[in-house]
C-alpha cells in the first residue's frame, strides 16, 4: 500500500523499497535482511522507517498479505523472516484482502506482540468510501495505538455503517466462495491466452503482463488493451508494470475474457 511510505516521507522519515522477485513478486529477503543490518535503511512493502538521526536503525517492517496488485501472499519463508525479526522492530501486516484469500497470520500474535495486523471494511465489506479499518494487535500495543489516535477520527456515519456491517455480515460474506471459485475460471481462461502471463491471486482480482521480447517494453500494449476495453465498457487497471483485472461476476467475468479475446486475435 504506497501511502505507507507516502506518509512516512511527509513526516521525515526516511523510507527505502526492497525490490521484488520478477518471477513470482515475493519480497528480495537477503536485500530485507540487509536492509535491517545496514543502519539508516527502511525498506516498505517490505518496507521500513523511522526518523530521529540521519542515520536511524529501522523500527518498523510493512508487509503485505496479500500484495496489490500482484496478489501474491506471503510465502513461508517471508512469515519465518518476520517471525525471526528482533523484538524491538515493529511488523506491520496489511490484511485487507483477508476474506479472498483465507489465510491469515493472527492465529501467530499471541507469540509475537510486536506484530500488528491491520484489515479494512473497503473490500469484503465494501464500505470503501466510508475509510474504516480495524487492527488486531496485543493489547499493550493497541493501547499505545489509542495514545495516539486522533480525536473524532472517524465520522459517526462511517461507524454506523461499519455496525450494519458487522451486522449483516453472513450476508456480506456470502458471495466470498462465488468469488473465488470465478477467480479459478478467470485465471484459466487468461492463461489459455500465450501472450499473457498470468499469475496465482490470493486476491479479489487477477494480475497479468503481455509477454514481451527480451529488451522490449509491454507497458505500451497494456495501455491499449486497457484503452481497447474501456472503449467496450470494461475497466481494468494498468498498473505495477502489468494489467490488474477484478473478479466480477459470472456474466461479468465472461464478458471480460470475450473482450480480450477479440483484442489479442
Amino acid at each position: 500500500f504506497s501511502m505507507y511510505g507516502i506518509t512516512a516521507k511527509t513526516l521525515g522519515i526516511p523510507v527505502v523499497s526492497v525490490a521484488r522477485k520478477e518471477d513470482n513478486f515475493a519480497i528480495d529477503l537477503e536485500a530485507a535482511k540487509r536492509a535491517i543490518l545496514s543502519v539508516g535503511v527502511a525498506p516498505v512493502g517490505a518496507g521500513c522507517a523511522n526518523a530521529q538521526n540521519q542515520n536511524p536503525p529501522v523500527r518498523v517492517v510493512f508487509v503485505v498479505h496479500p500484495n496489490s496488485p500482484t496478489a501474491n501472499a506471503l510465502t513461508p519463508d517471508e512469515v519465518d523472516w518476520l517471525e525471526n525479526l528482533p523484538p524491538d522492530i515493529l511488523v506491520v501486516i496489511d490484511e485487507a484482502y483477508f476474506e479472498f484469500s483465507q489465510n491469515t497470520l493472527a492465529d501467530r500474535l499471541h507469540q509475537h506482540p510486536n506484530w500488528i495486523i491491520l484489515r479494512t471494511f473497503s473490500k469484503a465489506f465494501r464500505l470503501a468510501s466510508m475509510r474504516v479499518g480495524y487492527a488486531i494487535a496485543h493489547p499493550e500495543l493497541t493501547a499505545t495505538l489509542e495514545k495516539i489516535r486522533l480525536p473524532y477520527n472517524l465520522p459517526s456515519f462511517s461507524q454506523t455503517a461499519a455496525e450494519f456491517a458487522l451486522a449483516q455480515r453472513q450476508l456480506l460474506l456470502a458471495v466470498i466462495p462465488e468469488i473465488i471459485a470465478e477467480r479459478a475460471k478467470l485465471i484459466t481462461a487468461l492463461t489459455q491466452h500465450q501472450k499473457l502471463q498470468v499469475w496465482p491471486s490470493a486476491a479479489n482480482f487477477v494480475y497479468l503482463r503481455v509477454k514481451a521480447a527480451e529488451g522490449e517494453s509491454a507497458e505500451p500494449e497494456h495501455q491499449q488493451i486497457m484503452q481497447q476495453l474501456k472503449a467496450r465498457g470494461t475497466l481494468i487497471r494498468h498498473t505495477g508494470g502489468g494489467l490488474r483485472i477484478t473478479v466480477g461476476s459470472p456474466d461479468e467475468n465472461q464478458r471480460t475474457c470475450d473482450r480480450i479475446a477479440a483484442i489479442l486475435t
